[in-house]
């Protein structure tokens, strides 16, 4: 008898163990770099680094599994001093733990920095504070998000004094790109569990929290996520947030003791919902969410203690804005086809809506929106200055208002009634008023998702869920809440 043996040939995984670097200067982490790969880790060594440029560009590229990481011995302990910056460009890298703080000496450059060939990078647990220059008008950034896919978490950013926003978004303009195209690639980035502190600026402009593309971008379909990220203290200029491109989303964000606003500035069909917003300042200078340009959506946001309807008439709970005719790339574009539902205002300053406002100080005609859907808005207690609950401020035409609801207080517009106060409802300290679904509103936004992949249920939409407010504990650096 013959006895045949069958060998299978299986395919063999060869598991290769990551390997770890030590560097503490430039150079350390050049020679490293040449030679790392997937996997790998680089240790920077704790200590105050002063001066440094630290070059996060990669010879080989990491995985979406496993990226080449740089990061701190100890998070919050190798400390960066004067001009140093951190510049990342490459493939699937990540950097974690470093901080940068105290006078910047910094001429000119931003701080940290996704480079234009950055892609599916990430920086997390990492920390600017008051890394401001002595010449406050330096007009630099302590976040440049170019490139593509790249993701800005956990970190912490606080006092910033000079001129120029903590974090913008910039696209990449191909040779021959003609401003106001809308060609640029889009960048699909992640921006979420963040801090943003205390900051003004020696002007009343160009000191956003954060800027989503520019004016001459701003037809660039951006596709970025901004959520569960906190801002306070955000003084003099009138935008927290200026989103300047098409297709984003802000969501889960919560915003407290500010003196400006969420801002649809540029771009279209952008989503803001699920935000919530505290206005008590103090300093009569807060507001909530401002629409410009067309197809926005904005629904199921909780806003209070707005203040700013006296002070600064571009101010509201929500404002929905007229164009200019004949705008420029940086002026006023109408916000045609807005739908604006479902949202929640509380003890605001009357007006706490604004329907048709517009920005006459350019000079130019105004051009009223047409299209807009405004309804199942809930406006409570609003505290009362001698103007309507709700006021359209020019010819504005509508496809829908109604359903909106206010407990006291008067207005002339059609589309919002008076309720009385015991209809509303508490839980967890928040107010609402059951309402029967609009499933044409509810299908309309679900339809204006869709280009995100995104299907929200009927009490998502309607429903204001009180753990979508964020404590400071929730975002920011680990290292701080040890």
């Amino acid at each position: 008898m013959k006895y045949f043996i069958i060998l299978l040939l299986l395919p063999i995984t060869i598991i290769t163990k990551a390997a770890q670097f030590t560097v503490s200067s430039p150079n350390e982490l050049k020679n490293v770099l040449v030679k790392a790969v997937a996997g790998d880790v680089i240790i920077w060594k704790n200590g105050i680094y002063k001066d440094v440029v630290v070059s996060f560009r990669t010879t080989l590229n990491g995985t979406t599994n496993q990226p080449i990481i740089l990061k701190a011995e100890t998070a919050g302990k190798a400390v960066f001093t004067g001009s140093s910056q951190l510049v990342v460009n490459g493939n699937y890298l990540q950097v974690e733990g470093f901080l940068f703080e105290g006078t910047s000496t910094l001429a000119k450059g931003d701080v940290l920095i996704f480079a234009t060939d950055a892609n599916h990078c990430r920086i997390t647990n990492c920390a600017v504070i008051n890394y401001t220059p002595t010449d406050v008008m330096v007009n630099n950034n302590w976040v440049n998000l170019q490139g593509t896919y790249n993701e800005l978490d956990h970190c912490y950013f606080t006092g910033k004094t000079n001129q120029g926003p903590y974090l913008v978004v910039r696209y990449k303009k191909e040779v021959g790109y003609v401003d106001g195209s809308d060609n640029a690639p889009s960048s699909y980035h992640h921006i979420h569990h963040n801090y943003f502190g205390y900051r003004t600026l020696p002007t009343d402009n160009g000191g956003e929290d954060m800027r989503i593309g520019d004016s001459f971008t701003s037809y660039t379909h951006g596709f970025n996520i901004i959520e569960y990220n906190y801002f306070e203290y955000h003084r003099l200029e009138a935008e927290v947030i200026s989103n300047k491109s098409w297709n984003n989303i802000y969501r889960f964000n919560t915003f407290v003791n500010n003196d400006g606003q969420m801002v649809l500035r540029h771009g279209q069909q952008c989503f803001v919902y699920g935000n919530y917003f505290d206005g008590r300042t103090g300093r009569g200078t807060s507001g909530g969410i401002r629409i410009i340009n067309a197809n926005q959506t904005v629904f199921n946001n909780y806003i209070t203690n707005v203040e700013a309807s006296k002070k600064d008439v571009s101010k509201s709970g929500i404002v929905i804005m007229c164009g200019l005719l004949g705008s420029p790339l940086n002026g006023y574009y109408p916000a045609d086809n807005a739908l604006v539902a479902y949202n929640t205002i509380v003890n605001a300053a009357m007006p706490a809506m604004k329907l048709g406002y517009g920005n006459k100080t350019k000079g130019l005609p105004l051009v009223p929106p047409n299209h807009l859907t405004v309804a199942s808005n809930v406006i409570i207690d609003a505290t009362s200055n001698g103007r309507d609950i709700a006021e359209q401020l020019e010819p504005v035409t509508y496809a829908a208002c109604s359903e909106n609801a206010y407990t006291n207080g008067a207005t002339i517009l059609k589309g919002f009634e008076s309720i009385k106060r015991k209809s509303i409802k508490e839980t967890s300290g928040f107010l609402y008023l059951v309402q029967i679904p609009n499933t044409a509103i509810i299908d309309s936004i679900n339809k204006r998702l869709a280009i995100h992949n995104i299907q929200l249920s009927a009490e998502d939409i309607m429903h204001f869920n009180p753990t979508w407010k964020l404590t400071k504990n929730d975002v920011g650096v680990t290292w701080m809440h040890q």
